[in-house]
């Protein structure tokens, strides 16, 4: 079962988040629904991956053509304006 939920997210953040749907060919719910579950789980101490990691790499690697630092240097600099 399936239900809605209203998030309020920065700006930045949600045009970021349609590229990478986009890029990945996946629903932002679904990618949002993906982390979600994988933060739910316990982590394997092996695996020490920062947040910022997890979501880059949700269900999958990113796209080749999806630069990462480009998009965390233009929410903070939105951020911190």
């Amino acid at each position: 079962m399936t239900s809605k939920l209203t998030l309020s997210i920065d700006t930045k953040v949600i045009k970021s988040a349609k590229r990478l749907s986009k890029l990945r060919g996946q629903s932002i719910s679904k990618i949002v629904e993906e982390y979600l579950k994988k933060i739910g789980q316990p982590q394997n101490s092996s695996r020490t991956k920062s947040s910022i990691l997890e979501l880059r790499g949700i269900g999958g690697k990113a796209s080749n053509d999806f630069n990462f630092k480009e998009e965390i240097a233009d929410y903070l600099s939105e951020k911190y304006k």
